[in-house]
């Protein structure tokens, strides 16, 4: 697949612009542009990966995501974060809703110690597997039988609910990125997320989404597309001695634009197809 510009996964931080002087108790008049986002909005929320995804006309969709699971613990020597990154790449058939594509997995761990001022003694880091996936209805299959990749979750399938949120900030600043971002409660979080992730945990702290576009304004002649969605949620944990753990868990799905997912798309989707098929 060729090199796609601009394109990959990015994690937003969302930065609120205040404008005037400190201290003023009058009512700051809101300014930037208003984004346009409603009508993707619903598509995520019916469900129709062909928009959400800037499919191609036949219904293939190139998208990239990277899971990433954090476990913090406090020990005597300091700090011990222990992280999965998961990475997913393929084509997704928005008819089918099923995925081809190659996933791998990296650990990684580090101890954040104030006594060892050599930060690379305490960092190791290991390439788990890389494997041919399938994903379909929910669930991830690798070419090898032996390998479980159950926990690969393709986020963007579930996030029915989401259109009755209303975004935290919907507004373009200056120089920012078109995004949307909400701030979820635990109980947004179990209906419109939990659902399909599943996760469980001890205590929920925080989650939040941000939604990025190419654009501010959605016009017939020059349409919004979705170029990324990621979702963070914090949750604590016990583990086998009892001890609650904090725990991060963050998805981030990254999409091409139609004309790159209609010159590449199908042909790359037949080959991941025959890639896994003959491996099985």
């Amino acid at each position: 697949m060729k090199k796609k510009k601009g394109k990959g996964i990015i994690i937003m931080t969302i930065v609120a612009s205040l404008l005037g002087g400190c201290g003023s108790s009058k009512t700051k008049l809101q300014t930037g542009t208003k984004i346009e986002y409603e009508r993707l909005v619903k598509a995520l929320d019916e469900g129709d990966m062909k928009t959400v995804m800037s499919a191609s006309d036949d219904g293939y969709a190139h998208l990239k995501e990277q899971m990433i699971f954090v476990t913090k613990e406090e020990k005597e020597d300091g700090t011990h974060d222990r992280t999965i990154y998961q990475t997913i790449d393929g084509i997704y058939n928005t008819k089918d809703k099923v995925l081809y594509g190659n996933t791998n997995q990296v650990l990684t761990t580090d101890i954040d110690s104030e006594k060892e001022k050599d930060t690379t003694k305490n960092y190791k880091k290991e390439d788990i597997y890389s494997t041919n996936i399938i994903y379909k209805n929910g669930v991830a299959q690798s070419e090898n039988p032996n390998l479980d990749v159950s926990n690969i979750n393709l986020i963007v399938e579930g996030l029915q609910g989401i259109v009755k949120m209303k975004p935290t900030k919907d507004i373009k600043e200056f120089s920012e990125p078109s995004s949307i971002s909400y701030s979820l409660t635990e109980s947004q979080f179990k209906e419109i997320i939990n659902d399909n992730l599943k996760l469980e945990y001890d205590k929920f702290r925080n989650a939040s989404i941000v939604i990025g576009f190419n654009s501010a304004k959605d016009t017939k002649d020059h349409p919004m597309s979705i170029t990324e969605i990621t979702l963070v949620v914090r949750y604590y944990k016990k583990n086998n001695q009892d001890k609650m753990l904090l725990h991060r868990q963050q998805i981030a799905v990254s999409f091409s634009e139609k004309v790159e997912n209609t010159q590449n798309a199908f042909n790359k989707y037949i080959e991941y197809e025959k890639n896994i098929k003959q491996n099985k």
